[in-house]
């Protein structure tokens, strides 16, 4: 690590702070100079901010496991957040966006796990027998470090950009999907967009299996799997920006449509 704890500390309020105030700052690699552990230990800092203003764990996100979204910012490889339960919200209403910075829309495919999921050498194989549930969702990301000009480092720290997560109606056990078949589209005021959900690192449940044997590696710093999580494991296609006014369709093969609107 290149920072001190107190640099963490200042950088997790800061990063804090705008989320409150709906509004971004300065990405921090642009003024200092600081490595993936130091991003880890600003991120969990950040997490333990909201988890004291009332939010509790519910699951994980994990981004750039799409070829598109790795070349929309310029990423390598994932990145992954914890997500909390004041972070889902529902469809049935218009989802406020106008509270948030930098926002963006994505489709994703989410797994609800029914025990835990301990790496090392957790498989496809193993995320899938581990599943309870796969449902359809739209993640709205809410970027505090300056989103498109953020860079690994940035991102990881913001806890990968965690906003909000729109669940579908429709689930369906892992075994019920044809996932070498299955396809995802989103269309946005016009702006359409079709791929296999398989465009995320080989297989939707790839990005998972990838996030249980990292997290074995942090010592606690990203949280754990457990029973009854939420996992959205990052989109297939290019995000797009959302504003207050668009409205959102998108669709899951077999597990049904989703239509939004953004206040």
């Amino acid at each position: 690590m290149k920072l001190t704890s107190a640099d963490h500390q200042q950088l997790a309020a800061q990063i804090f702070q705008a989320q409150q105030a709906g509004q971004y700052i300065v990405p921090p690699s642009r003024t200092i100079d600081y490595d993936f552990d130091d991003a880890y230990q600003i991120r969990r800092r950040f997490v333990d901010m909201q988890i004291a203003a009332g939010g509790i764990p519910k699951g994980h996100k994990l981004g750039f496991t799409s070829p598109d979204m790795q070349k929309l910012y310029g990423m390598s490889g994932p990145d992954f957040g914890i997500l909390l339960d004041n972070m889902f919200c529902s469809g049935d209403q218009p989802v406020r966006v106008k509270h948030m910075s930098d926002t963006r829309a994505e489709p994703e495919i989410a797994f609800e796990l029914a025990r835990p999921l301990t790496g090392p050498g957790i498989t496809i194989a193993d995320v899938l027998a581990a599943t309870a549930r796969v449902w359809p969702a739209i993640e709205i990301i809410n970027s505090r470090v300056g989103g498109l000009l953020a860079s690994a480092n940035d991102s990881l720290a913001d806890n990968a950009g965690t906003g909000l997560v729109v669940m579908g109606k429709k689930s369906l056990h892992p075994d019920q999907i044809d996932w070498a078949s299955l396809m995802v589209s989103m269309s946005i005021d016009g702006f359409v967009q079709r791929v296999s959900a398989n465009n995320v690192m080989g297989h939707p449940a790839a990005p998972l299996a990838f996030l249980a044997n990292k997290l074995a590696e942090l010592d606690g710093l990203g949280g754990s799997l457990k029973a009854g999580d939420i996992v959205i494991t990052g989109s297939p296609m290019q995000s797009v920006p959302m504003i207050a006014g668009m409205r959102l369709h998108a669709h899951f093969g077999q597990l049904g449509g989703m239509e939004l609107t953004f206040v």
